[in-house]
């Protein structure tokens, strides 16, 4: 009779093993595929990322080539719709973490320009515009380049 029981504990031990062994297998699978699906989002989001910056560094380089020193109200409103784009794809590109005013000078200049009172004055500055959106088109992230379109909005939009 000892014989037989210890028969029965070695072919539930083996069955135990084998169960615990198919547990573990899937487990490890399971992770294998969660790890793969991880990495391949994480690729997806950072396409993502990178064709967002690639639209707003094109849109800045259309944006700075649009300010020209003679705006007829088609260019004008272009212009306007430009900057409105560029304001707006900001806040979503990975330049924004590294500029925090980046988005709010785009806006900021979308405003001054959609403002009757200081349309005039701000298309006065076109050249200067001109140039900080080709600094932007190069470097997104320059802070100098923020500053100067700060600088430009807070002189033609926020003071009289």
């Amino acid at each position: 009779m000892v014989f037989r029981s210890d028969f029965e504990f070695i072919k539930g031990y083996c069955k135990l093993k084998k169960w615990f062994f198919l547990f573990i297998s899937i487990l490890i699978l399971g992770l294998i595929i969660m790890s793969y699906k991880y990495v391949e989002a994480n690729n997806k989001a950072q396409d993502l990322q990178n064709s967002i910056d690639a639209k707003f560094k094109t849109e800045l380089s259309i944006l700075g080539g649009s300010f020209n020193v003679k705006m007829e109200d088609y260019e004008y409103r272009s212009v306007l719709s430009r900057v409105s784009t560029v304001a707006s794809i900001s806040d979503i590109t990975s330049y924004e973490d590294q500029n925090d005013n980046l988005d709010i000078s785009l806006y900021n200049l979308y405003v001054a320009l959609n403002n009757d009172k200081s349309k005039e004055k701000v298309l006065f500055r076109a050249g200067e515009l001109r140039d900080i959106f080709m600094t932007l088109r190069l470097d997104p992230s320059s802070k100098e380049a923020t500053d100067k379109l700060m600088q430009i909005n807070d002189e033609t939009f926020f003071r009289d």
